[in-house]
């Protein structure tokens, strides 16, 4: 589709609409046609060619074929006729023994029997020849077919002959045979018989030359029509036009001069290109060394920019674009160089600019811009961008170092989202650490550094347990124990499904030890990512798990957050998570009300239990809306016939209020904070507590995701 826009815009831009089509472009036009005409007629001349010398090589060979098995069964005659003779000689002597003959009346009777075979396999070639399409041209040879006959009559005569005399009996061969036999079967195989062999012999070597010299002959003559009509397809078509391009050179300058004008545009936003972007940055520095003016850069990248992709498919990213760019127009100066990069990435150059300040409240503006409503095909899409900025000459005084402090300052606000950073030494410190991490991480599963803290899930009436959420932490060689927000916000893909992996199996080891002590720890629930879902990987996982530390399916129970409803996989995460559920695995709906969930998804999506997410109970006591709404999940969830579960229960007034609404099941610092395998046995074996566990507020765990 774009790239007809582009073709459609070309044309329009550089020709006047009264010679869009001049005489050259329909030369160029009839050219193609006549060419595709001289393509087919080669093509046709070369496969006729292949096709004759195949047809008059196959007949080459068929009568090379008939001519060697003439030769053989000439042989085999002779052989015969000899060996007949020596039984009709050794007859005729009364002292032979029987045994001495009766070998060489088998010679015999296997001679006629080659002979006999020899003349159905010259039967079938002959066949063969007859239905070859240059013999059918020529004709056959009535003088070489009236050879054939006869000397199949003769030869078929001399082998009855044969034929009596190899069965008649010995005494019989003595009394008839014994004068004028071999004088009968001599004229039998007169020499008739060795001429007509040879003739035909010599007949199959001239019907084979006579097969070459017509291949030479009409290979020759396709082969030249076929050079003849490329030298008039040459001549025809192309010098013509290499006249006519002489009178439209002009034209084609000034083509060339609007298609450079095109190719330093975005054709999807109209906004300049990379190209263009870099011209003007080139240009700006030009000006700061003459004038001294200084400018500044915003680098702009989208979040989750992907995930609107797989969701929505591209033309709703299409839309999210092309809405970036007309935020980011309005945002800035008519002044102002504003281009897309590639992808999802934008950026803006701001001449007289020179002011971080300045520059940071430009940025705001752009951020919340962006974050405007955008919709695309009657709904809403989720649109928000990071930003990163510098200024020149306060922060650099070259074009690599300006991006490379400008891509700083984004990197650290990619890591909050949604916002604008503008470069400064704290950013650059930052993004340090994060490459050391980011690094470090790619090693973290393998050398087992990742550990699991257990969190107690309780019932909200009695403080009793009824099962622990995993939770994952890092345990770095030199930063020790580091909390998921450190991390999970650098990981991906493998990095990703190889930590899962270790938390998976880990609380395998864990449940099997709590359960080999005789504890009773009820199902540990592990958020699944989206990767392993999509697939059989988070199944088998979880099945290996089981498998290998003789554990039942009940002990774990599975997570997962309502992105999933947006994955494109969402069909084939929804069979996974029907296959733990038919092992009796408990499905919950992690984080809900903070994603993008609807009641159709609620009504056919296969799980047993909503969450609450912790931003709304954190709000009971402060908030009557967030009340309301933790009302409704809490009825929404029994009128499904589904259990409720909040997390982030911190205050006895947020476990009144829930347990007083409905909600039976809670976790969070009110009863214990997460801890490691050891601590959290201890949770198992003390008797239930309905306050406060004496430990100070701290900030929400992050869950394996």
């Amino acid at each position: 589709m774009k790239r007809e826009w582009w073709g459609s815009d070309l044309e329009n831009t550089v020709m006047p609409a009264g010679e869009s089509h001049s005489s050259v472009a329909k030369y160029i036009r009839s050219i193609g046609r006549h060419y595709v005409l001289a393509v087919v007629v080669m093509t046709v001349l070369i496969g006729s060619t292949f096709l004759t010398v195949k047809v008059a090589l196959d007949r080459h060979s068929l009568q090379q074929n008939i001519s060697y098995v003439i030769g053989r069964q000439f042989i085999r005659f002779q052989q015969l006729a000899t060996q007949t003779r020596a039984i009709m000689r050794a007859s005729a002597d009364p002292n032979m023994p029987e045994y001495v003959i009766r070998p060489m009346v088998e010679d015999v009777q296997r001679a006629i029997d080659d002979i006999h075979s020899m003349s159905v396999e010259l039967k079938g070639l002959n066949t063969q020849v007859e239905a070859n399409l240059l013999e059918r041209l020529n004709g056959q040879d009535g003088a070489s077919e009236k050879l054939r006959r006869e000397l199949d009559g003769r030869l078929e005569d001399f082998l009855q002959r044969a034929e009596r005399v190899v069965s008649a009996k010995l005494q019989d061969r003595r009394e008839r045979y014994s004068f004028w036999g071999p004088i009968d079967f001599a004229v039998s195989s007169d020499s008739t018989l060795m001429r007509q062999f040879s003739a035909l012999i010599e007949s199959a070597h001239d019907r084979s030359d006579v097969s070459i010299d017509h291949t030479r002959l009409i290979s020759a003559v396709l082969l030249s029509l076929t050079a003849a009509t490329l030298i008039l397809a040459t001549l025809i078509l192309f010098i013509p036009l290499l006249v006519k391009l002489r009178t439209e050179h002009r034209r084609t300058l000034d083509f060339e001069i609007k298609l450079t004008h095109l190719a330093h545009t975005d054709t999807l936003t109209g906004l300049g290109n990379r190209s263009s972007f870099n011209e003007a940055l080139n240009g700006l520095f030009g000006s700061l060394e003459r004038t001294g003016a200084g400018f500044s850069m915003l680098l702009v990248d989208l979040d989750h920019f992907k995930a609107t992709n797989d969701s929505f498919g591209h033309p709703a990213g299409d839309a999210v674009l092309s809405h970036v760019a007309r935020a980011l127009q309005k945002t800035f100066r008519s002044g102002d160089i504003v281009a897309r990069l590639g992808g999802d990435e934008f950026a803006a150059l701001l001449p007289g600019i020179s002011d971080a300040a300045t520059l940071e409240g430009i940025a705001g503006r752009a951020v919340a811009a962006i974050a405007t409503e955008c919709q695309f095909e009657g709904r809403s899409l989720p649109v928000s961008a990071s930003l990163g900025g510098a200024v020149v000459p306060g922060h650099a005084s070259d074009e690599a170092t300006l991006m490379r402090v400008a891509d700083l300052a984004l990197y650290a606000a990619k890591a909050k989202r949604n916002t604008a950073v503008i470069f400064d030494e704290s950013s650059f410190a930052q993004r340090l650490e994060q490459n050391r991490l980011a690094s470090a991480l790619a090693f973290a599963a393998d050398r087992d550094e990742f550990v699991v803290y257990y969190q107690q899930k309780v019932n909200l009436q009695t403080g009793g347990h009824l099962g622990f959420e995993a939770l994952v932490r890092w345990r770095h060689p030199q930063l020790g124990i580091l909390p998921p927000g450190r991390f999970l916000p650098l990981m991906e893909g493998h990095l990703i499904q190889g930590m899962t992996r270790c938390i998976v199996n880990t609380v395998a080891r864990d449940l099997r030890a709590w359960q080999a002590a005789g504890l009773s720890v009820g199902s540990v629930a592990i958020n699944l990512p989206e990767a392993l879902l999509v697939g059989d990987d988070g199944y088998d996982l979880i099945a290996a798990a089981v498998e290998a530390n003789r554990l039942d399916w009940l002990d774990f129970s599975i997570e997962i957050t309502e992105d999933v409803f947006l994955n494109r996989g969402a069909n084939q995460i929804a069979e996974t998570i029907s296959r733990f559920r038919k092992h009796g695995v408990s499905v919950s709906l992690d984080d809900f009300g903070t994603g993008f969930a609807s009641l159709v998804h609620l009504r056919d999506f296969p799980f047993d239990e909503l969450k609450i997410d912790r931003s709304f109970v954190a709000e009971i006591g402060k908030d009557v809306r967030s009340e309301q709404i933790v009302r409704a999940i809490i009825d929404l969830a029994r009128n499904l016939g589904k259990r409720c579960v909040a997390e982030g229960i911190e205050e006895e007034v947020q476990r009144d209020f829930l347990l007083h609404a409905g909600c039976d099941i809670g976790q969070g610092y009110l009863f214990g904070k997460p801890e490691p395998a050891l601590v959290a046995e201890r949770l198992v074996r003390r008797p239930p507590v309905r306050g406060i566990s004496g430990r100070s507020r701290k900030s929400p765990a992050v869950m394996v995701s």
